[in-house]
């Protein structure tokens, strides 16, 4: 162990020994609001003058009263992040949670979690983070997404007085690009449908209701069968399903009532028979609160799922070329699209996609502004 000398011009300054050369440090004592004893301590100054500066810069922090700032010096990213998400675990949905911890184990962690809180700034922060998720080749948006992860994490810590301020803030992320989704041409969705008629009676239902419904995967997935009306042909948006389990829709909007064409209620009914019948040989209770996608297995089904189907109908249909830039909510975009060209009132698009304004609709489909009323199940039902 390095024996400590202390300066005699600064009392609280000390030197040592290390392969390197000297090395300074500094330890400061200090009380907190509650009278407690601290004791402050960092090395690695390459100078009595460096040690001192900072040291300095320490006492007037405990002078304006900053103590947590000093106290707290020491939490590292991966030390903060466990505290934010401890405190917020009852304010956030579970599918959002989820969400941070992957960008967080996935990405932040294992680059800059050993970082202090303190420390981090924009040249360890880009060089660390930012600049390897490019070079692995990871889209705009993904690294953006990480970036507004740890900018909640900053902005917390700053207002929890854990740093002074978010030395982050101004970081710029490159344009890498992203990966182009796009709708099917009306030829490539009749070729995509003449093969679907060739897929089980799953696929068929999941495709033709994404199809002519426009809602969320999610949504699809929490279906239960009391939220279809046959005689009203509707569709009741009452929650939405994921691998995280049961919630409500995203957004209050988002619970709505859908109109359906004669030839989707049709085949949900057949549907319907062919599910209760599998149900009933296993033993197993059917009733209205059965979800209404099943795997074969009887389970009800999930995302995965849903994108499974998608890419192996894609490819059976020739269509392979579509996969990854073609996914199951590019339905919804779809749906959107076309109903908006063949004249569609945009207050009707808006009101069955489950948008909270027209404005959000045109803001996410630009396309131009609709005249004509026109009933969207018997409107979108006229493209196939």
């Amino acid at each position: 162990m390095y024996k400590l000398k202390y300066s005699k011009r600064h009392p609280h300054i000390f030197q040592y020994k290390a392969k390197s050369g000297i090395i300074w440090g500094y330890r400061l004592s200090y009380y907190d609001e509650l009278h407690n004893r601290h004791e402050k301590q960092k090395r690695g100054f390459e100078s009595e003058n460096d040690a001192n500066r900072a040291m300095l810069a320490d006492q007037a922090k405990l002078a304006s009263n900053d103590v947590n700032l000093v106290k707290n010096q020491n939490i590292t990213v991966q030390q903060y992040i466990k505290i934010y998400m401890d405190n917020h675990k009852n304010n956030i949905k579970k599918s959002t949670s989820v969400s941070y911890w992957t960008a967080f184990n996935k990405h932040i962690i294992p680059a800059i979690g050993n970082i202090k809180l303190s420390n981090l700034n924009k040249i360890n922060y880009t060089s660390k983070l930012i600049n390897p998720m490019v070079e692995k080749g990871y889209k705009r948006n993904t690294i953006l997404s990480c970036h507004n992860r740890m900018m909640t994490i900053m902005y917390d810590a700053v207002d929890n007085e854990f740093i002074d301020r978010n030395k982050i803030s101004h970081v710029q992320i490159p344009d890498t690009g992203k990966e182009q989704k796009r709708i099917m041409t009306k030829v490539e969705l009749n070729k995509f449908n003449a093969q679907l008629n060739h897929e089980s009676l799953l696929t068929q239902v999941i495709m033709y209701t994404l199809e002519q419904t426009g809602m969320r995967q999610g949504e699809l997935c929490g279906l239960q069968w009391h939220d279809i009306d046959f005689n009203k042909l509707t569709i009741s948006i009452n929650r939405t399903r994921d691998y995280n389990g049961v919630r409500s829709p995203k957004t209050k909007d988002s619970k709505r009532t859908i109109n359906i064409s004669k030839q989707l209620a049709s085949l949900l009914k057949k549907y319907r028979l062919k599910v209760s019948q599998q149900f009933i040989q296993k033993g197993i209770k059917f009733d209205d609160t059965t979800f209404v996608l099943q795997s074969e297995y009887l389970n009800p089904l999930v995302n995965t799922g849903i994108s499974l189907r998608l890419r192996n109908t894609l490819k059976r249909a020739d269509l392979g070329y579509l996969v990854g830039s073609f996914t199951a909510h590019t339905f919804r975009h779809m749906y959107a699209s076309f109903l908006l060209n063949s004249g569609v009132p945009v207050s009707e698009v808006s009101a069955s996609l489950g948008h909270s304004s027209p404005q959000m609709t045109l803001s996410v489909y630009t396309e131009r502004n609709p005249e004509n009323d026109v009933n969207l199940a018997d409107k979108f039902n006229e493209l196939w």
